[in-house]
């Protein structure tokens, strides 16, 4: 009987199902399928030993279709990797790998795996991580896809290349298949041939084998003092050119017949001379040339490149190119990381006793002297200073004055006019630009009016913000008034935004409404509304807009009620 009456509750069930599309169960207790007695702890419990469970079968296009899919919904795949799959919340995942080599119930123990473990894709998984490591691997052979396997491949490993050596000597090959040291030792970062031991910060030390020689490379002269590392002979075998250290002096001298160059154990640099008593130490006899910068060019075109160039390496200091103090003139390069001040030209006074020039001109009798002057014999351009790039000034720049009262000051124009004149030009004469005189701006476009744009792209213009007038058409302002325009104003809209209140006080219950007799008594008399003003006062004093409104309001509420009144003593007399 209570297999029947479960049939009976699953077909009522199923045929309430094909009517509203839902079938509907107790929020509580079990269901039992082939069982009158369903556990407790499951919903719905399934009992036979000749059937199975069937879940919804589909394609993977079907399973993709289904909208909104609940978490934990199970379908069993047809196609494309055939099998039971469930939605985690975001995506459908297998129930189990995919492939045929995942079963691992052949395990003969928990240590051994007797199936092949291959991946499902060619190159898709790891053996172990970078940070989750297999200790031990105990394999028989390693066979690498170029079919080698790790004692046939090459490279080194189970039987190629064999030796000893010992540690930091860099190994080189003793056999065909063997290795051994070097005469190369490698500590820290420096190199030593036939020594492991480092002479100070040196990169690299040479050391000979023999007791009697000397380190490095050299050609030893006989009959010739000193030591020669590098040495050239002439076609004829005479020794024209040297390079070597003299242990008298102290210095590596460059020779070649008679012209000297020289690096002193001070860091001094002498040409022409074996005594620099400078960093830099030139010396010529008679009038040769002692500094000469020259670039030939012979090609086409144009090119860029620099005579002279000086840079300061020190990341606190200033770069000099040349420099003097003291009252001198002196010419500075500038820091090499702008990380302090560097100046292209510049002039120290050293205590405060003289003056001190970047670049100086000083006249001896009627002569003019000028810093820095430019000219051309028959050229289309001259400049007395052409600047590429950025230029500072830190005090007050003059352009036709000696004594520039702001940080720049122009003078010596003419008035601005459209096609000449004028202080201060931005743009070309031949096109869009603007002239500045001493009291005027203008916009020209060669030689014609143009357009003068103010924040054409957008932000505020703020004028006469603490005092002033703006005037338009008009040569003095009136009075009283930040804008007087002499002439007709056109726009698309007006607001005007009123301080005081706004006349609805008319419609106050307090507010006294004169009488229909009054108004009319008042326009005989003054020949105009009550509270606006007349034509005299129109035509002398103008109309205020915002007031004028105001006030025309009050007259559209006022005559507002007065037909409101109107209309009841209409609508008493239709009465009666």
């Amino acid at each position: 009987m209570k297999k029947t009456l479960l049939f009976l509750f699953a077909c009522g069930a199923f045929s309430t199902g094909l009517r509203a599309q839902t079938n509907t169960f107790p929020a509580t207790g079990s269901a039992g399928i082939g069982t009158t007695t369903p556990v407790a702890s499951a919903a719905i419990e399934i009992n036979s030993t000749t059937q199975g469970l069937l879940a919804p079968r589909m394609t993977k296009t079907q399973r993709d279709a289904i909208v909104a899919p609940a978490s934990g919904l199970l379908i069993y795949q047809t196609n494309s990797q055939p099998g039971f799959y469930y939605y985690n919340g975001s995506s459908w995942t297998a129930l189990a790998s995919k492939g045929a080599n995942t079963s691992l119930s052949n395990l003969a123990a928990t240590t051994s795996i007797n199936a092949p473990l291959l991946p499902n894709a060619n190159n898709t998984l790891d053996l172990g991580s970078t940070t989750n490591n297999w200790n031990e691997l105990y394999v028989n052979t390693i066979k690498f896809m170029d079919g080698t396997t790790q004692t046939t491949a090459g490279g080194g490993g189970g039987g190629g290349i064999s030796g000893t050596g010992t540690s930091a000597y860099l190994p080189k090959f003793t056999g065909a298949t063997s290795v051994g040291n070097s005469a190369l030792y490698e500590n820290l970062g420096n190199v030593g041939i036939n020594t492991t031991t480092m002479i100070g910060s040196a990169n690299f030390v040479s050391k000979s084998l023999a007791t009697t020689g000397y380190g490095g490379m050299y050609v030893d002269m006989a009959g010739t003092s000193g030591r020669k590392p590098f040495y050239g002979y002439s076609v004829s075998g005479v020794a024209k050119a040297w390079t070597y250290f003299d242990e008298a002096t102290n210095q590596l001298r460059f020779y070649n017949t008679g012209d000297r160059l020289v690096l002193d154990n001070a860091g001094n640099v002498g040409i022409g001379t074996l005594t620099p008593g400078n960093k830099l130490s030139v010396e010529t006899t008679g009038t040769t040339t002692a500094v000469k910068f020259q670039k030939p060019w012979t090609g086409t075109g144009t090119t860029d490149f620099y005579l002279m160039e000086v840079g300061n390496l020190y990341t606190f200091g200033y770069g000099s190119g040349l420099y003097s103090y003291g009252g001198k003139t002196g010419i500075k390069g500038a820091a090499f990381n702008g990380d302090q001040v560097g100046y292209g030209v510049y002039g120290y006074a050293s205590g405060g006793t003289g003056t001190a020039y970047g670049v100086y001109g000083s006249a001896s009798g009627t002569n003019s002297a000028i810093g820095v002057y430019g000219t051309t014999t028959g050229g289309a351009s001259e400049w007395a200073g052409y600047f590429v790039g950025r230029g500072y000034f830190s005090d007050n720049l003059g352009i036709g004055t000696g004594s520039p009262a702001t940080k720049l000051q122009v003078m010596g124009g003419t008035d601005a006019e459209l096609a000449t004149g004028g202080f201060v030009t931005i743009g070309t004469t031949s096109s869009a630009n603007i002239v500045m005189d001493n009291n005027e701006i203008m916009a020209r476009d060669n030689g014609a009016a143009s357009t003068l744009h103010l924040n054409y792209e957008g932000g505020n213009i703020n004028m006469c913000y603490t005092s002033g007038s703006v005037m338009i058409g008009a040569s003095t302002p009136a009075a009283g008034y930040l804008l007087s325009v002499d002439g007709k104003v056109m726009c698309e809209e007006l607001k005007v935004q009123m301080s005081e209140s706004w006349p609805d006080y008319v419609f106050a219950d307090d507010y006294k409404l004169m009488s229909l007799y009054e108004l009319e008594a008042a326009i005989q008399n003054q020949k105009h509304l009550p509270g606006i003003p007349s034509a005299e006062e129109v035509a002398a004093e103008g109309i205020a807009v915002g007031e004028m409104q105001k006030q025309m309001m009050e007259k559209i509420e006022e005559l507002t009620l007065y037909i409101i009144e109107l209309q009841k003593q209409i609508d008493t007399l239709k009465a009666e």
